[in-house]
C-alpha cells in the first residue's frame, strides 16, 4: 500500500466514522494502522490511532445496547444458532475446555458485519462447581482436561492475564443492554486487558512498548488507554525520525 493509497483509506474511514457507519470504519481503518506499522509510518500511526479507537468505542457502546448474555455453554462446535439468536449485543461464550465456539462466533460476526462481541472462555468442572475460565487472547493456550480438583488449580494452569469464574457468579440468561450491564462488561474486558497495558507502560524501549499496547487491543480491541498511547509514542517516534 503506498502512502497516498493509505492516506486515502484513512480519509475514507474517518467518512464513514462521521457517517457512524462503525464496523466499515474499523475495518478501513485497521487496514491503515497495518500497513503503517509495517512501513514504519509513524506519522501516520499518530494520525490513524484516535478515529480507530473512537470507531471502536462507538462499535462497543453499540453492542452494549443489545441482549447482554455472559452464561452461554456451547457443546456443539456449530454456533450459527447462537448467532442467529443473539445477533446483537454481548456475549460471553464457554466451550468444554476449549475457546473454539467463541471464535467461531467471533468469526461470524465479522463474516456478517453485525455488532455483536464475545469473551473467549472455556468451562471446566471443578471440586467447587462449574467455573468459566475467560481467556484474554486468541492463540492462548488452554488446559484440555475438563476437570481439575480446585479453581485454585485450574487458574494455575491458564495462560498469562486469563481468570476464572464461578458459573454462579454469571448473571444467567439474556438481559437488555442497560447502564448496568455495560458496566459490568466493562469491568471484565478492563480485567482482561490491565495485565497488558501495565506491561506495556513498563517497557523502556519505544518498539516494545508500542509492540505491547498493540498486543493489548488484540485483547480489547476498545480500549482507549492504549489507542492513546499507541498514537502519543507514534508521535514522539515520528518527531524524532525527522
Amino acid at each position: 500500500m503506498t502512502l497516498e493509497q493509505a492516506d486515502t483509506l484513512c480519509e475514507d474511514g474517518q467518512r464513514e466514522l462521521m457517517r457512524t457507519s462503525y464496523l466499515e470504519a474499523e475495518r478501513l481503518l485497521a487496514l491503515v494502522e497495518a500497513a503503517a506499522w509495517e512501513s514504519e509510518d509513524y506519522d501516520l500511526l499518530a494520525r490513524v490511532y484516535m478515529p480507530l479507537q473512537e470507531a471502536r468505542r462507538q462499535k462497543r457502546q453499540r453492542c452494549g445496547e443489545g441482549t447482554v448474555r455472559l452464561d452461554i455453554l456451547a457443546d456443539a462446535p456449530d454456533v450459527s444458532s447462537i448467532v442467529d439468536q443473539h445477533p446483537f449485543g454481548q456475549l460471553l461464550v464457554a466451550g468444554p475446555g476449549t475457546i473454539a465456539p467463541a471464535l467461531g462466533v467471533r468469526r461470524l460476526a465479522r463474516e456478517r458485519s453485525l455488532y455483536l462481541e464475545t469473551f473467549l472462555a472455556a468451562a471446566y468442572e471443578t471440586g467447587q462447581g462449574l467455573a468459566v475460565a475467560v481467556i484474554p487472547e486468541e492463540n492462548g493456550p488452554v488446559p484440555a482436561s475438563r476437570q481439575w480438583a480446585s479453581v485454585d488449580e485450574l487458574a494455575a494452569a491458564l495462560p498469562l492475564g486469563a481468570f476464572v469464574l464461578l458459573a454462579d457468579e454469571l448473571p444467567g440468561g439474556p438481559h437488555p443492554g442497560t447502564a448496568r450491564t455495560y458496566a459490568r462488561v466493562m469491568g471484565l474486558w478492563e480485567r482482561l486487558h490491565k495485565p497488558f497495558l501495565a506491561m506495556a507502560d513498563g517497557q523502556s524501549e519505544p518498539t516494545a512498548q508500542m509492540a505491547g499496547y498493540r498486543r493489548t487491543i488484540t485483547i480489547d480491541a476498545a480500549c482507549e488507554l492504549a489507542h492513546q498511547k499507541l498514537s502519543d509514542v507514534a508521535r514522539l517516534r515520528g518527531r524524532a525520525g525527522r
